[in-house]
């Protein structure tokens, strides 16, 4: 019995550390992506084969259509129009107007987000572990991000880039959020394909335009493969492993291992993008590593107060007293 306890505990690590590790692999390929696309045509194609990926599990469960709830069916229109399409517009224009350094730090925050939302509207729990994790999960992603650059932008551009980038930053809190709260109810292979086919439909018609005038023989083998590894790795595997972690611990937790995502990033921007190594990222690799460690002892030694477990016990999501 406890050897089964702890094997499904276990696994539900997992699921949060390599769904976030998919979700870095997201970096490096928008990157490459960006460049040899237009800005709505990238991410359309990237959504359309998410969802083509996706819709096996749609007609697997498509029985399960009538469950939906009114409730749940706008919360699944918001996430995707919100969560993703949002997300996306705010991050690439953000992006325009800053470089990466002003970017990744603003990005750092979303741990330390996804906690004060968990927090300030599901009424979660932030024991001395969580928040040392959080503390160290945003130092680690700085630490990653920064070393070896220099911030170039100012005026406006900074200001306003900033903002922007932090508005992807909110999209994507809400993502995770709402897609918690939509999972209590149904199963994670029913909606994300309902999630992503609602943003290629929102993306279709400025993308479809740009495509009308693209010359789709431009892109080279190593660019295409960009826009398969932007649709399958962060959103169509990635957001599916990681819903399913989600939907079994409290977010504050699983706000601990959203540092995975910028460590993997820059893993493969080292292999892919030909990225310089500095010998200070190691240091940033064991403050993210140790993040994920605290916030996992966290949960292992239900650091909560034991109303919280309680609650926990019974709650509909089956989430697990962390």
């Amino acid at each position: 019995m406890a050897d089964g306890k702890l094997r499904r505990t276990l696994v539900i690590y997992a699921q949060l550390f390599f769904g976030m590790a998919l979700f870095g692999t997201g970096t490096p390929s928008a990157k490459v992506v960006s460049d040899a696309f237009p800005m709505f045509l990238g991410p359309f194609l990237r959504l359309l084969i998410a969802s083509l990926a996706l819709t096996p599990f749609l007609i697997v469960h498509r029985r399960r259509l009538p469950e939906i709830s009114k409730r749940d069916w706008i919360e699944i229109a918001v996430i995707g129009g919100v969560g993703i399409v949002a997300f996306t517009i705010f991050l690439l224009n953000g992006m325009h107007r800053v470089n990466g350094v002003v970017g990744s730090v603003v990005m750092s925050l979303s741990p330390a987000a996804m906690a004060l939302a968990a927090v300030l509207f599901m009424n979660d729990h932030l024991g001395w572990r969580k928040l040392l994790a959080i503390g160290l999960a945003v130092s680690g992603v700085l630490v990653i991000n920064i070393s070896g650059k220099s911030i170039q932008s100012s005026g406006l551009n900074l200001v306003l880039g900033s903002l922007l980038v932090f508005g992807a930053v909110a999209s994507q809190t809400l993502y995770s959020m709402l897609g918690k709260r939509v999972m209590n109810d149904l199963r994670p292979t029913l909606v994300l394909p309902l999630i992503t086919w609602t943003a290629t439909l929102l993306f279709a018609g400025p993308g479809l335009y740009q495509a009308a005038s693209f010359d789709f023989t431009i892109p080279t083998l190593n660019e295409w493969i960009a826009v398969v590894v932007w649709g399958m790795g962060p959103l169509a595997i990635g957001t599916l492993i990681w819903f399913q972690g989600l939907r079994q611990v409290r977010p504050s937790t699983a706000s601990g291992y959203m540092s995975a995502m910028p460590a993997s990033a820059l893993i493969l921007s080292y292999v892919w993008l030909g990225d310089k190594f500095h010998p200070i990222h190691l240091a940033g690799f064991a403050l993210v590593f140790t993040s994920i460690g605290l916030v996992t002892w966290a949960h292992l030694t239900k650091e909560t107060s034991q109303k919280d477990g309680e609650s926990a016990v019974k709650s509909p999501s089956g989430a697990m007293p962390c």
